[in-house]
């Protein structure tokens, strides 16, 4: 028995039943008696490295601070790395230094020395440790470091001077061969990149060297560091493969192309854009079988998921998406199509960019060169005598109005927009322009939805979430009886992240006949949420929360994709712990004044006055509101001229702000809005317009600050 599991075992860390349950687990396994102990749950590999280091008389080595020497990986093939669980850091006086969690193990010290024909110098870390870097650093196999050594062999990049101009170029022949080291590089890349599930592959020069980042599951995630001479042949390998300009580096350029990768049929859609050290190239990993994927596995609860079908089987009508970019929004209309796709069906898209390409539906990719656009398209497609048409996005009104209008005579769209929540996408409607009959008659039910990452069910382990967590969701806790948390811990399946995979979270909002009736009067967000609540409505954060009760995402992953803030219980109050919006009215008309701060209070909004244009300034300075409404016609200073002076400093000049006034002149509004007013409101004005805009600006200066906030 070896020095550590007798200390373990004497200072009664283990007991000797655990030990012995190990000992028969390894009978059957080829893991080392203390990786087993770490398995099983009997110490933690922490608890279990400090034991070593203290039984050793030797330091814990931190590989994450990546303080090693890539040049030795030769000395010591992958495969034997990751058999014997060891990762070269360096070399000191002919003998190879080995990061090891059991630097003791003599017959693997004897078997390394003979594989890497030198004296071995064995370091203590941690498995996860070298783990990682074997994962990061070999890549695939040893062959990436074959190809990294070889490449300065290649033949040099030529530049030539055409027409008074400098175009780097490359012989098309040496990449296209298949010996070539770039080309093994693009395919190592692409390779391991669909190995660990990623979405995007980034390639971005710096000063020095080129980095190598994959987004998984939603993060991006730092993989390797290529030299940067490898960069021009590296993106005219990528040009070739996807039919782009090689010779043209100054411009921007998109692409696409097909790859297999063991059966499994990948699109990749490229950009290249010219930066200031060289050309960044995106590549977006797009799986054939994710525009299958089925409609109950896009995370549902089971009640959305019987709305949602019901929905989705009506002859016409209109179902909205929405959601920033990169929550899903494609792929459930995706799922969507799936569900009703059949041979009775004429199916049509009109994408920007196609994402997926599903059989069975005629796709249409977007080119305004070509006078393709959302509108023009939408009117063409009409023509064919569509059944189901998705179209996706809605950016203006013209196209807002004709898939309206084309779910009003006997088709079924689906399309995406871009709002917070459901409710908020009835406001974002008429902001367009669109009539609320329009609105109220075409759509059947809006999906509003984000993406959390999954908990790796191979590394699942019970946690206590940040307290600050804890007290922000304490009413959803409470609420669906939450008392174990689950996060993961690290492992190889998850590239130790402790996530694996993502699930969405979703509003759905049913357009009944009585929120039908509420839209067609434009009533507030706040009243259609009331009564979208009296018949079972739930918000992101609480659908978020009931997947932390099944244990399948954590409590910090749903925080960082729903803001609780603007979350509402059922008594329709704000949770928001921190005090109200506080709006700035600049108006000289005492009565006019006091209506609009009737109006706000009553909404829930903090009020402070000023009664002339020089005071407004004042006041804006001393108080920092969130929002100003500025009339223009006001004694000693008017409102334009008092919106340019906030504008002028710094302080003060992204406060939103909306121009009241009693002009309807269109010269006076072009002239606000130019100064910088972010709307303008003629007098007089309507209630609920008021409120729909102060809560779009409102809802607009949050993002901004959370986009600029660490």
């Amino acid at each position: 028995m070896s020095q550590l599991i007798e200390y373990l075992v004497s200072e009664k860390m283990i007991s000797a039943e655990q030990l012995q349950d190990a000992l028969s687990k390894q009978m059957g396994a080829k893991s080392p008696i203390h990786e087993l102990l770490i398995e099983m749950g009997f110490i933690k590999e922490e608890e279990l490295l400090r034991v070593a280091a203290k039984v050793y008389n030797m330091p814990v080595v931190n590989l994450s601070e990546g303080n090693f020497d890539l040049s030795v990986l030769k000395y010591l093939p992958c495969d034997t790395a990751k058999r014997f669980g060891v990762f070269p850091v360096g070399k000191e006086n002919d003998m190879l230094i080995l990061a090891m969690s059991n630097p003791k193990d003599i017959i693997a010290l004897d078997d390394l020395k003979c594989i890497a024909k030198m004296d071995i110098k064995p370091i203590l870390s941690s498995k996860s440790q070298i783990s990682a870097c074997i994962a990061k650093y070999y890549q695939l196999d040893d062959s990436l470091y074959n190809v990294l050594k070889n490449i300065t062999s290649q033949t040099e990049i030529k530049v030539v001077s055409e027409q008074n101009r400098r175009v780097d170029s490359v012989e098309v022949n040496s990449l296209s061969d298949d010996s070539s080291a770039v080309v093994k590089l693009v395919d190592l890349i692409l390779n391991d990149a669909v190995k660990n599930r990623a979405t995007d592959i980034h390639i971005e020069p710096q000063e020095s060297q080129v980095e190598v980042r994959y987004r998984i599951d939603g993060y991006l995630k730092n993989i390797m560091e290529i030299p940067s001479h490898m960069l021009n042949k590296f993106v005219a390998r990528v040009k070739i493969l996807s039919n782009l300009d090689i010779s043209e580096t100054r411009k921007f350029q998109d692409g696409r192309m097909r790859v297999s990768f063991h059966e499994r049929k990948i699109d990749i859609r490229i950009s290249i854009i010219p930066t200031f050290y060289g050309e960044k190239v995106a590549l977006r990993l797009l799986d054939s079988d994710i525009a299958k994927i089925e409609i109950n596995k896009i995370g549902l609860q089971e009640n959305d998921l019987v709305a949602f079908t019901e929905a989705a089987n009506r002859p016409q009508g209109l179902i909205l998406a929405t959601g920033p970019t990169g929550s899903g929004k494609t792929t459930s209309l995706y799922a969507a199509l799936n569900y009703i796709r059949d041979e009775t069906k004429n199916i049509m898209t009109i994408e920007d960019p196609i994402e997926y390409l599903m059989p069975g539906i005629n796709q249409i990719q977007l080119n305004p060169a070509k006078d393709i656009t959302f509108s023009s398209g939408l009117r063409s497609l009409l023509r064919q005598d569509p059944d189901v048409i998705l179209v996706g996005e809605i950016r203006d009104k013209e196209t807002a109005e004709i898939a309206f209008g084309a779910s009003l005579t006997g088709h079924f769209v689906l399309s995406t927009l871009h709002t917070n929540n459901a409710i908020a996408s009835v406001t974002r409607l008429l902001d367009i322009g669109l009539e609320p009959y329009l609105i109220a008659s075409s759509i059947i039910l809006i999906v509003s939805q984000r993406l959390v990452r999954l908990v790796c069910p191979h590394c699942k382990e019970k946690y206590v979430p940040y307290p600050k967590a804890v007290e922000k969701y304490k009413f959803y806790i409470e609420k669906y009886g939450i008392t174990d948390f689950y996060r993961g811990r690290g492992c190889e399946k998850c590239v130790y992240m402790g996530f694996y995979g993502r699930i969405g979270i979703f509003e759905i909002l049913r357009i009944t006949d009585s929120i039908r009736n509420l839209i067609f009067t434009k009533a507030s967000e706040d009243v259609i949420f009331q009564e979208a609540r009296k018949q079972g409505f739930k918000t992101l954060a609480e659908s978020g929360l009931e997947k932390v009760a099944q244990g399948i995402t954590t409590l910090e992953e749903v925080e960082k994709v729903v803001d609780i803030c603007k979350e509402k219980d059922a008594g329709g109050k704000s949770k928001d712990s921190g005090k109200a919006p506080v709006i700035l009215v600049a108006d000289d008309d005492v009565v006019n004044q006091m209506i609009v701060k009737k109006h706000l209070s009553t909404a829930g909004y903090n009020v402070i006055e000023a009664h002339n244009g020089k005071e407004a300034v004042s006041q804006a300075v001393k108080e920092k509101p969130d929002l100003i409404i500025m009339d223009v016609t006001m004694p000693e200073m008017d409102g334009f001229e008092a919106t340019k002076i906030l504008r002028s400093q710094l302080e003060t000049a992204v406060i939103p702000v909306i121009m009241l006034t009693a002009i309807e002149d269109k010269s006076s509004e072009l002239k606000g809005i130019d100064i910088g007013a972010d709307d303008y409101i003629t007098k007089p004005f309507d209630k609920e317009k008021l409120l729909a805009r102060v809560k779009m600006l409102l809802r607009r200066e949050s993002q901004r600050k959370a986009m600029v906030s660490p």
